[in-house]
């Protein structure tokens, strides 16, 4: 096995295999996808990470004697916040011979530099988003005081590299966990002979800061007949994963797994309302964790949207739309267009009468932490002032956007905050 198959689009992150973890495996690697991109230049201005690239690789063509080396291209692979970009336009993707795929590429360094190097403190306590929120959720009114306090947010900048300037997202109290509890029983009653049954994967991010969204969900599944259930569940991984924290996301994973396995077993579908959480349920979990319960559990989910749109061309979604909303501007997130489904969210927004949808696919470029850490959140700003551009030129009366990450940068950039696909159909419907 050649070292191009070994991490191709079908194992691209093959943790399991020493290759993966072999730093000269990596740099051969490297060396043979950076020299297709060199000759190409179509993701030039996606990222920091290609012009980055492109000045090394022209560095390394016109001085003799001078080579790509791991600690050259560490600066670049820096810069790489796994949008998912340059993947979705490369012609050089797997079935190509090329088999290109460069944000694995870079993860795969990210998780050879931390098991070399460790990670820092500060990032393994930002991805420990389940601790983050239980905690935070607990002290809301407090913490969220805190984070609105100008000299505070300058010591997190020194101790913790949370720039000063960036937003922060407000934790919720009750979480929506909580809320569900407290529900349940309500929306139950509203679903006589169900038309579907969905078990929430509700996200660590719409349970602790981002929970009108996730309730939103729960009260439009159930106005269309579904029934809900909320399976016990920690986050997804992918903070982790971010990180390059390798163990991190295997624990996440086997956590998960059985509740979710049991849900399905007990004819739930899988429905995930945040895009980069369906995205690893389906594409980065069987590669992880390569298993028939991964791939079992990766064939029954859906991304919420997604899933509403299945029912609809069953016949079954409720269209008795109570408010039209006039003119929105939907963002489509990168991680939504990595499942290949569609702006399924716009579609069903523009089935609300008297709705004009304009959907604007640009990435928000804060993707995580990197947009709030100190070193980026200046260059993140910078390359989402394109999508900020592109959104205010809409002249829309909401703005829409499924990534809870994207709205928290689009309020910033824009000083209007989007909302959920599923609140813009609980406002329609009248719920």
């Amino acid at each position: 096995m050649t070292t191009g198959d070994s991490i191709s689009k079908d194992n691209r992150l093959a943790v399991h295999t020493e290759e993966f973890w072999s730093e000269d495996a990596l740099l051969d690697e490297q060396k043979r996808q950076f020299d297709v991109c060199h000759g190409c230049r179509l993701c030039f201005n996606f990222c920091p990470a290609f012009p980055d690239l492109f000045d090394l690789t022209d560095k390394v063509e016109e001085e003799k004697g001078l080579s790509l080396t791991r600690e050259l291209l560490r600066p670049v692979e820096a810069q790489c916040y796994q949008c998912q970009l340059c993947y979705l336009r490369c012609p050089y993707t797997d079935p190509h011979e090329y088999k290109l795929d460069v944000p694995a590429l870079f993860l795969r360094a990210k998780f050879v530099n931390a098991r070399k190097e460790g990670i820092p403190l500060s990032d393994r306590v930002l991805a420990d988003t389940d601790t983050l929120g239980r905690l935070g959720s607990k002290a809301s009114g407090l913490v969220n005081r805190a984070s609105k306090s100008t000299p505070l947010r300058v010591i997190g900048e020194k101790v913790g590299g949370i720039h000063r300037a960036a937003w922060l997202p407000m934790f919720a109290s009750p979480t929506f966990s909580e809320w569900f509890a407290d529900n349940r029983d309500r929306l139950d009653t509203k679903v006589v002979e169900p038309t579907r049954k969905a078990a929430l994967f509700y996200t660590c991010y719409l349970n602790y800061w981002g929970q009108p969204a996730a309730v939103a969900c729960a009260e439009v599944f159930s106005h269309n007949g579904i029934e809900v259930v909320v399976p016990a569940q920690q986050c997804c991984g992918m903070p982790f994963l971010d990180i390059g924290a390798a163990k991190g996301v295997q624990r996440k994973i086997d956590a998960n797994l059985p509740q979710l396995l049991k849900a399905i077993d007990e004819g739930y579908d899988i429905v995930v309302p945040g895009p980069s959480c369906a995205m690893m349920l389906k594409r980065d979990w069987p590669m992880i964790h390569q298993s028939a319960e991964t791939e079992r559990i990766a064939e029954h989910t859906y991304e919420v949207s997604e899933y509403l749109w299945l029912h609809k061309l069953a016949g079954s979604l409720n269209t008795d739309f109570q408010h039209s909303l006039g003119k929105v501007a939907y963002h489509a997130p990168c991680h939504l267009r990595m499942l290949f489904v569609g702006n399924k969210g716009a579609d069903l927004i523009g089935l609300i009468p008297g709705t004009e949808v304009t959907a604007v696919e640009r990435c928000s470029h804060h993707d995580g932490t990197w947009g709030i850490k100190t070193g980026s959140h200046h260059i993140s700003m910078k390359y989402g002032k394109r999508l900020f551009d592109d959104l205010t030129d809409a002249e829309a009366d909401l703005f829409v956007s499924d990534c809870p990450l994207a709205s928290t940068q689009i309020g910033q950039g824009t000083g209007r905050q989007p909302i959920h696909t599923m609140q813009v159909l609980k406002q329609a419907y009248g719920i």
